[in-house]
């Protein structure tokens, strides 16, 4: 963090005119905006014709951040001044080819509430020829700035002294803390979609970034599997995380709030991009800005797939349907079709979770019922029932289900805890009725009966996968 003084010779949003004063106020303000939070303080002063600086230069400035703010951790390489006026002049702890003045010396009080900052020699600030009365600015950004532990409006008093010890001030300028939000619900999604998606609402004021991670065993964020930029703005918004191909199981997921660590002024914040190895987590009062919550993936043992074996009682994805469409299993006898051992019907979403439980051992090919064309389980340019066709052998699958709610334990990052949860666990299955006549309940509200037993040949029940969108969370089972 740098902390950064600029002299100016004018100060958007401020009014300037008037008689000369000892010292005007700026404006003032924080990166992040966020209470209880390590920041980059930016506090703003004018100088003016007549002030005991602005004649004999400003050898010290001394800043009071109040009783509730903290400057205790504040260094010399925290601190840069830039003086903005007839002549722009930049002091800081460094010399490089930007800085006009090296060498300053940062000095913290006891208390940690005040830090003096000296200057190697007095600098006295240049006014524009043209408008000397419009005055210099003084803007001192000040790195590893501890904002006070509650929101609102706080306060930081200046205080500019020459070389003789004459005085400007103390003057006070005012900047604003609002406190940041992060909340994700629990959420389910196809672990074979090409295109997944996370939903979080999140407030990073100021801006900033949100890290979505693996949970670790401890509790830490683990694995990043996706990221965001956010809004500058201080109240919550929603923002949709891309995680394609990264979630393939169901799992706890944890949301992390990032704050930007390269550039000194937000329109240079605007132009980085999201570095977790280098940029800040985002913490208040010591506490990770984060929050948890379970995203479930479909129930399922594994995806109808050309070629594929399964054990008999696999539960399959079968996403190659059209929506609303009734389809029958079919045997597959030496490369032809065969009897039809069980039907069912796709959601409203093209897809059906499939129940091998009542299919013996055999080879089976999926038909519509409608036009009994064959339906191509590989997409290429030949469908035949050889081709397109999946194996059942006769061994047992055995699953145990295995229910995740999100609860509200707290997550940990180096012994933080989480100060935000996703609420109470939500889970639901799918379920839906197959019948001999070929109408399958897809309400998915779990509730269906098996009616097959009446319909020839149809002895499976078949779990029909309601929208995705509609979000149903279904359990998942361990093999």
């Amino acid at each position: 963090m740098v902390l950064v003084v600029l002299l100016s010779a004018a100060v958007g949003g401020v009014a300037l005119g008037g008689t000369a004063a000892a010292l005007d106020p700026g404006a003032g303000a924080t990166y992040p905006l966020t209470p209880s939070s390590d920041t980059l303080g930016t506090f703003v002063y004018v100088v003016r014709p007549g002030d005991s600086v602005a004649e004999n230069g400003i050898k010290e400035i001394t800043l009071d951040a109040g009783p509730n703010a903290d400057v205790a951790n504040v260094t010399d390489d925290d601190v840069f001044i830039a003086v903005r006026g007839g002549q722009r002049i930049e002091i800081a702890e460094n010399n490089t080819d930007i800085v006009d003045v090296a060498n300053i010396s940062v000095s913290p009080n006891q208390a940690g509430d005040e830090v003096t900052i000296t200057l190697p020699r007095p600098v006295q600030p240049q006014f524009a020829s043209d408008s000397p009365n419009t005055g210099a600015e003084v803007a001192v950004k000040v790195g590893n700035f501890t904002t006070p532990d509650r929101p609102g409006s706080h306060s930081v008093n200046a205080t500019f002294a020459t070389a003789s010890g004459s005085t400007d001030g103390p003057t006070s300028v005012s900047y604003s803390t609002t406190a940041p939000e992060l909340s994700m619900n629990n959420q389910n999604l196809s672990q074979f979609s090409d295109q997944q998606s996370i939903n979080v609402s999140a407030s990073v004021p100021g801006g900033g970034y949100v890290g979505l991670f693996t949970t670790a065993s401890n509790g830490s964020p683990g694995e990043l599997i996706g990221s965001t930029d956010v809004a500058t703005a201080t109240s919550s918004q929603q923002y949709s995380i891309d995680v394609s191909g990264n979630v393939t199981e169901s799992q706890q997921l944890m949301a992390v709030a990032y704050s930007e660590t390269n550039g000194r002024s937000a329109s240079l914040r605007e132009n980085q991009t999201f570095d977790p190895s280098d940029d800040e987590r985002l913490r208040t009062n010591g506490t990770l800005v984060n929050a948890t919550a379970n995203v479930s993936t479909l129930d399922v043992d594994g995806r109808v797939e050309a070629g594929g074996e399964y054990a008999q009682g696999a539960r399959l994805y079968f996403p190659q349907g059209e929506p609303d469409t009734n389809y029958q299993v079919r045997s597959v006898e030496d490369g032809e079709l065969g009897s039809a051992a069980t039907q069912f019907q796709t959601g409203a979403n093209d897809t059906t979770i499939l129940d091998t439980s009542d299919l013996s051992e055999g080879q089976y090919a999926i038909t519509r019922i409608d036009d009994d064309s064959l339906v191509s389980l590989d997409n290429d340019s030949t469908t035949s029932a050889q081709d397109d066709s999946i194996l059942i052998t006769g061994q047992q699958a055995t699953t145990q289900a295995n229910t995740t709610n999100a609860g509200d334990g707290a997550a940990t990052d180096t012994g933080a805890t989480a100060t935000a949860s996703s609420g109470e666990g939500d889970t639901a299955t799918a379920g839906g009725n197959a019948s001999g006549n070929g109408s399958a309940n897809a309400s998915g509200n779990g509730s269906g009966t098996d009616t097959s037993s009446s319909g020839p040949g149809f002895g499976i029940a078949v779990a029909v996968v309601a929208l995705l969108g509609a979000a149903l969370l279904v359990t998942r089972r361990n093999r």
